[in-house]
């Protein structure tokens, strides 16, 4: 895979400009395996939007390739189509959301799900806690205060936390959960 820009045209196409390639429009018939790719990303680390996409397009089921094209075309229409030079979705798949403005921003239902949606980690609720306290710099003994938790409990989510993500330091953690934005969406 390559890097991407996405942009959408002023006509509401949804344009592709892959690194060293020609931009074009994206085409639910010549851009089957981007489409695939780009849905199995979206099944796996945005399990919320990929669901409520597959559900507003659940009446197009029985076409696959289609309801497939209209949820990506969706997905970037929420969260990508500045006209810039900044590569939205990296070679590896990771994406790099833009605040794409929308009238309905604040009142829709998928506000928060299908735009700007939250990253799954594969941590638990209480491992992203820990791991966010981890993160802003607070010592074991600190954390198990504010969370009514054992130093044991703290150092056993940490371990969990770096075990499931395939990290081994918290300065890769860090790393790891900005480039991911997975406390984005958590209230401190």
């Amino acid at each position: 895979m390559k890097n991407v820009e996405f942009y959408t045209t002023p006509e509401g196409e949804i344009t592709l400009r892959t690194e060293g390639d020609p931009e074009h429009n994206l085409d639910q018939n010549k851009d089957v395996e981007f489409i695939g790719r780009f849905i199995s990303i979206l099944s796996e680390f945005y399990p919320d939007a990929y669901n409520a996409l597959m559900e507003v397009y659940s009446k197009s089921a029985l076409n696959k390739r289609y309801r497939d094209f209209l949820v990506v075309r969706r997905f970037i229409k929420c969260n990508f189509g500045l006209y810039d030079n900044v590569i939205d979705m990296d070679a590896q798949g990771n994406f790099k959301f833009e605040f794409v403005s929308c009238p309905l921003r604040g009142e829709c239902k998928h506000d928060g799900i299908i735009c700007n949606p939250r990253f799954n980690s594969r941590l638990s609720n209480r491992e992203l806690e820990v791991m966010q306290l981890c993160a802003d710099g607070l010592r074991d003994d600190e954390i198990s205060e504010r969370l009514f938790i054992s130093l044991n409990t703290v150092n056993n989510h940490r371990k969990n936390s770096f075990k499931k993500l395939g990290v081994h330091s918290l300065a890769e953690f860090v790393r790891y959960a900005n480039a991911n934005h997975i406390f984005q969406h958590m209230k401190k």
